[in-house]
């Protein structure tokens, strides 16, 4: 495995963002032209969202910008920007205020709170320091309660001139619609694994192992960079594969008692539970692909083993009950009784 720290390298874009070729033309264009006050980054967790605010940042602010729409990377506020700690760039989310809170406390922040809006709101006001904008970026955004998203509103109905405020959330849906008509929304779709594939070879990554790292990260880049600078977090992932592996090839019962577990867990870890579903969406699409006699880049033997033995039409009717209980864990459907639904929906591979 890779010991040296991998950083994704500039894409066609010459942003170091990788597969999100619509969003960046949309930000970089904004530049150029004229940036609204306030956009929504919305996506699942690792899917980019925090890399691409950040690119946008440094855009906004770098002072030897080769080319409108674009940053130097390696001038001192582009390097500051990517550390943290450039005073006109700031960054918001459930990590600094755990770290912000009073040592006292031993509760976790499960949502940010009305404290934290307040310094959200203290940090818009103030003005740039060294360039011509403030840029407020708010991560987590979806754990805020209503209250908070209400305290919120008018730092986005009246914000300074100056200021550029980003917010990133799992799910633009999930916010006041108040809030979302007062922003641009952004929506950030899962990258395909040959393209996380070749960003990671092109930052140094062995072949084999980028495409293993790829494979595992259903289709979201932050989490490929992270496992390919910690293999312990790819082990973790390949774990959790094989698992979703043996939920799909298993009996009806099995996939039963699978899926009570993941919804009694989901209070507990939704970023997990989601994880697993989209490792079984991914799983899914290739055998249903399969069956079909498509095929794509990325076989393995288990899923050929499974698409041999179920129809194209059972293999298309469990892709869509993952993406039917995906929508109904978002819109609060009980997650016992959504999880539930879809394994009855998923064909049992003939032995």
């Amino acid at each position: 495995m890779s010991t040296k720290l991998i950083q994704p390298t500039p894409s066609g874009s010459g942003w170091r963002i990788w597969g999100h070729d619509h969003a960046v033309k949309g930000l970089q264009s904004a530049v150029r032209t004229g940036v609204r006050h306030a956009y929504i980054l919305s996506g699942f967790h690792d899917v980019g969202k925090q890399a691409l605010a950040l690119e946008f940042a440094r855009a906004l602010v770098c002072m030897e910008p080769p080319a409108p729409g674009l940053s130097c990377g390696a001038c001192a506020i582009c390097r500051r920007v990517g550390r943290g700690t450039f005073p006109d760039v700031s960054l918001y989310d459930l990590s600094r205020q755990q770290e912000e809170a009073s040592k006292s406390s031993t509760s976790r922040h499960q949502s940010l709170n009305i404290e934290t809006v307040r310094q959200i709101t203290s940090s818009v006001s103030l003005r740039p320091m060294e360039a011509k904008h403030r840029v407020v970026i708010v991560d987590d955004v979806e754990t805020m309660q209503e209250t908070a998203q209400e305290a919120f509103l008018k730092t986005l109905e009246e914000p300074p001139a100056y200021a550029v405020i980003l917010l990133l959330t799992t799910d633009a849906d999930l916010l006041l619609e108040t809030i979302r008509s007062r922003a641009a929304v952004i929506q950030l779709q899962t990258v395909k694994p040959a393209l996380i594939a070749e960003m990671l070879e092109a930052a140094g990554v062995e072949r084999d192992e980028a495409d293993t790292i790829a494979s595992a990260s259903v289709g979201r880049p932050g989490w490929a960079v992270q496992a390919a600078n910690d293999p312990g977090l790819l082990k973790q992932r390949l774990d959790v594969q094989s698992q979703v592996m043996s939920w799909i090839q298993g009996d009806q019962y099995g996939r039963m008692v699978e899926a009570t577990k993941l919804g009694d867990s989901f209070t507990r870890d939704r970023q997990a539970v989601f994880t697993r579903l989209s490792m079984a969406q991914t799983a899914w699409r290739s055998i249903a692909l399969q069956a079909v006699g498509i095929g794509e880049a990325e076989r393995r033997p288990a899923l050929d083993t499974i698409a041999k033995s179920v129809s194209p039409v059972g293999a298309l009717t469990a892709l869509k009950s993952v993406a039917q209980c995906m929508n109904d864990l978002d819109s609060n459907v009980r997650p016992r009784l959504a999880l539930q639904s879809m394994v009855l929906q998923w064909p049992v591979a003939e032995s």
